[in-house]
């Protein structure tokens, strides 16, 4: 089924697909024809969980990367060519991650792909997306999304490292002269790479890990492992989970009459939180995007207009503001459009399309400054490096304020 959406994207179209089960959607401009180079549109594959346990994740990165590209394309395109998106569902699910990337690289013949939403699947595709060649900009955290390099030629992330939010997090509790860490993490594979990251941050940060326990990500009570964090009276607990799971952390805690500072990962980087935690997220920490707190960021700063930018637009656009997953989605669409600013020299088909804009990412991301970090890639590493641009946030009156910029 088609229908005219504006002038900007001519057609969307929504299709389920049987053997999956899965959404699709397709941002056309003038009924271009994408398969290779010397064509009139870039096509560019959208994968996330618009279903399942990411779900909260997968649609406002979506509506993010869908309104910059409706943005790209109003202003004449990228070389003169428009943006189509094909926007595919991975449920959450790592096995139909590989399947749907399978399909947007084969039947889909998409240049690049944004996403997964998550570290599982996005760590899942690695492989895939070098033996299809096909690159890929993952809006999840791990490291071993992009390492080792060998192994993740085509595999590229906008988010922040795991390590460098836990380094983030620990600076801050070491300035405070919070000492006693406890850890919390979630028992998938966002929760686990803290488990598997901090023990040794945590002796470089001069600070003790005092608990360190886990839970259930679809857990709505986590009083049992809250309970035995307290006994080793921690002064700040680090929570490493992804929405609706913090909120529930932060009430867990209240019921309990436990009163440790709770310093969240970005995973719980929405006015969802506040909202779903209510008087127990107050006063609560999260290691975040400058998007949630957008009133804050100074003209200064030098993230303040791509802040500003992503902030009214998305408002305007969908009545509501952005939250990290917006700005994940964000910037994952401007690092894809500045590699196809940045191409070498125009490519003849659609293989050499991919590989320019894969040697374009690797070699023209330099000192990129975006919403949730400044982006330098290198043939060694293919995601942000450094604490610079960095935030933590504060929960006060019911909003995110600023606390700290790296």
């Amino acid at each position: 089924m088609r229908r005219n959406l504006s002038s900007t994207f001519n057609r969307r179209t929504f299709g389920a697909i049987a053997a999956a089960g899965v959404l699709a959607a397709s941002l056309t401009a003038c009924g271009a024809n994408a398969a290779g180079g010397g064509t009139e549109a870039y096509k560019v594959g959208v994968l996330v969980g618009l279903t399942g346990s990411y779900a909260a994740l997968g649609e406002p990165e979506r509506k993010a990367i869908e309104l910059y590209f409706e943005d790209v394309n109003a202003s004449g395109g990228v070389n003169g060519k428009k943006v189509e998106l094909v926007v595919l569902d991975s449920t959450s699910d790592e096995g139909n991650a590989v399947n749907q990337l399978r399909k947007l690289a084969t039947q889909e013949q998409v240049h690049a792909v944004l996403g997964p939403s998550s570290s599982g699947e996005s760590i899942a595709l690695k492989s895939f997306a070098k033996s299809l060649k096909l690159p890929v900009i993952s809006l999840a955290s791990s490291s071993a999304i992009v390492s080792p390099a060998a192994e993740a030629t085509y595999m590229f992330k906008e988010y922040t490292d795991t390590k460098l939010s836990l380094q983030a997090q620990l600076a801050l509790a070491k300035d405070k002269g919070w000492t006693k860490i406890a850890l919390l993490a979630t028992n998938d594979g966002y929760g686990q790479d803290a488990v598997k990251t901090i023990e040794p941050l945590v002796k470089e940060a001069g600070v003790e890990l005092v608990a360190n326990e886990v839970f259930n990500a679809t857990s709505t009570d986590v009083t049992a492992q809250l309970s035995k964090i307290a006994s080793a009276a921690p002064d700040v607990v680090l929570v490493w989970a992804v929405n609706p799971a913090n909120a529930i952390v932060a009430k867990s805690a209240a019921s309990i009459n436990f009163k440790p500072i709770l310093f969240h990962s970005p995973g719980a980087g929405s006015p969802a939180y506040i909202d779903n935690a209510g008087a127990a997220g107050e006063n609560t920490l999260l290691q975040g995007s400058k998007v949630l707190a957008a009133a804050d960021v100074k003209e200064s700063d030098p993230q303040y207009k791509v802040v500003r930018n992503l902030v009214d637009k998305y408002t305007a656009k969908y009545n509501e503001a952005p939250g990290q997953y917006s700005a994940n989605g964000w910037d994952g669409a401007m690092l894809l459009e500045n590699a196809l600013k940045n191409l070498k020299s125009e490519p003849s088909g659609l293989q050499d399309t991919r590989d320019a804009i894969r040697d374009s990412l690797e070699n023209n991301t330099k000192d990129l400054t975006a919403v949730n970090a400044i982006y330098t890639f290198t043939p060694e590493y293919h995601g942000p490096t450094g604490l610079t641009g960095l935030t933590v946030l504060a929960v006060k009156d019911g909003k995110f304020v600023v606390e700290k910029t790296y």
